[in-house]
């Protein structure tokens, strides 16, 4: 009983001490249990997919693919379809991809002008050569099939995201993805929800802006008249 309480009380303190309030709270909790995992289905266009990769961290991977087509699914907490182009290759470090992707369809968090994808490279949309994947998760742990002319499937897990899950509950974000933060530094940040997960005002400057523009008025005055 005590234990109970216990938990209970530290969960209204965290949710009291979040600027998210009690929804945004719990939405931010279950946005990073879906960090936890990808899966993904994909379409080939024709002929133009082969190959087969395995990974357990960037050090133990081995990788000989290539794909063209569509990706459906989720990556963490962004879901939706990607058009995709992609070459893989290589072993361990010294892994290799080729990425070309485009969203298709996708939620909030798949869209890359918003305050959220602006605030930190989450590495959901990828259009680069990148040593690794260009997933910027060195820990996590993967597998994708891509048989030619038929449908593949890649699945995975991000182990580092346990961490971010657990201790969001005390309203900590160590992978700064709690849309808290955003709103912390986004005045215009709106709390509408959507079917989407969570909708925001899509913001026309970026975050530096943002901040700048809650100096107070007077201690700007100040700055310009004291050069």
């Amino acid at each position: 009983m005590r234990k109970r309480l216990l938990i209970a009380l530290i969960l209204s303190l965290a949710i009291a001490n979040t600027q998210a309030g009690v929804v945004g709270y719990f939405r931010d909790r279950g946005a990073d249990f879906l960090d936890l995992f990808l899966f993904r289905i994909s379409a080939p266009r024709g002929a133009r997919g082969l190959g087969v990769r395995a990974r357990a961290t960037a050090l133990a991977q081995a990788n000989a693919l290539y794909f063209e087509g569509e990706q459906f699914g989720m990556d963490r907490r962004g879901i939706g379809v990607w058009a995709e182009r992609r070459t893989q290759g290589g072993i361990s470090l010294l892994s290799f991809s080729n990425i070309e992707n485009d969203i298709v369809w996708g939620n909030y968090f798949l869209k890359p002008d918003t305050p959220w994808m602006k605030y930190e490279e989450r590495g959901l949309i990828r259009n680069d050569n990148y040593w690794d994947d260009g997933r910027h998760d060195f820990f996590s742990v993967s597998a994708e099939v891509q048989p030619i002319l038929l449908p593949g499937v890649e699945i995975g897990c991000y182990p580092v995201e346990i961490v971010d899950f657990i201790v969001g509950f005390l309203t900590l974000d160590p992978q700064n993805d709690d849309l808290a933060r955003v709103k912390k530094y986004a005045p215009e940040f709106s709390d509408k929800e959507t079917s989407d997960t969570a909708e925001l005002i899509i913001l026309p400057e970026d975050i530096d802006t943002l901040m700048l523009s809650t100096i107070p008025l007077e201690q700007t005055k100040t700055e310009t008249a004291n050069p």
